[in-house]
């Protein structure tokens, strides 16, 4: 039997998060304020052909294929590249207070949209909070660092937005704000786990430490339908 995050995508889609998706049995999009992805049972011609006639000429999706994609030339490929899936497998059930981490609201997006601009770990929206479970550690009253939730391809829930200010970087920032994120997830009984480019080591050995193991390596596309 295939495994949920063998496809994360896509099951998230039909699982978890399918209240913010849209689509077909073939192909199912997230809503398109709160990110770019797309899913699919198999990445097979006929439904990257059925995802092309979904989007608007110039609407780029992302996609978390098994491997390599058969493109044809009405796609512009912006990014194809390696992605190591992480699962977590130590307990968050104890987390420490500490008085510059607080769970991150609408009020926060503005600052939140700026520091992912900033550090670029991902596209986030205007909507992505939606995906729920965002803790921030402020300091002097400024956000710095922050960490969230995102796709949940029942039972497993992705980690993702995890970013440090470049003027706070090297200070163990993130390995405070992440449990914060994964006693959430835990606490709503899933299991977390999270997506990294490999060559990315100093993020590898942070999640390392955090417990997580390796557990795949998928591929990352982001794909533009042309004009």
């Amino acid at each position: 039997m295939p495994h949920p995050l063998d496809n994360p995508i896509w099951n998230a889609l039909n699982t978890g998060s399918q209240s913010l998706s849209f689509g077909t049995d073939r192909v199912r999009l997230i809503d398109r304020d709160m990110g770019f992805f797309a899913g699919m049972p198999a990445y097979e011609p006929e439904n990257l052909d059925e995802l092309y006639d979904f989007l608007e000429p110039g609407q780029r999706v992302i996609l978390f294929p098994p491997g390599h994609l058969v493109l044809d030339e009405k796609w512009a490929v912006h990014n194809d590249h390696e992605l190591l899936q992480m699962v977590c497998e130590r307990d968050f059930s104890q987390v420490e207070p500490n008085p510059q981490i607080h769970p991150l609201n609408e009020s926060h997006i503005p600052e939140m949209l700026a520091l992912t601009q900033l550090t670029k770990p991902g596209p986030f929206l205007s909507k992505t909070i939606e995906f729920g479970d965002y803790f921030g550690f402020f300091s002097e009253g400024k956000l710095v660092s922050m960490a969230g939730s995102r796709l949940s391809p029942s039972p497993y829930t992705e980690v993702s937005a995890v970013c440090t200010h470049p003027d706070f970087v090297g200070q163990g920032i993130s390995r405070k704000v992440m449990p914060f994120v994964l006693q959430r997830i835990q606490q709503r009984g899933s299991i977390p786990f999270l997506h990294l480019y490999p060559e990315n080591y100093p993020a590898f050995k942070l999640y390392s430490n955090l417990g997580f193991v390796s557990r795949a390596m998928l591929r990352v596309y982001m794909l533009e339908k042309k004009p």
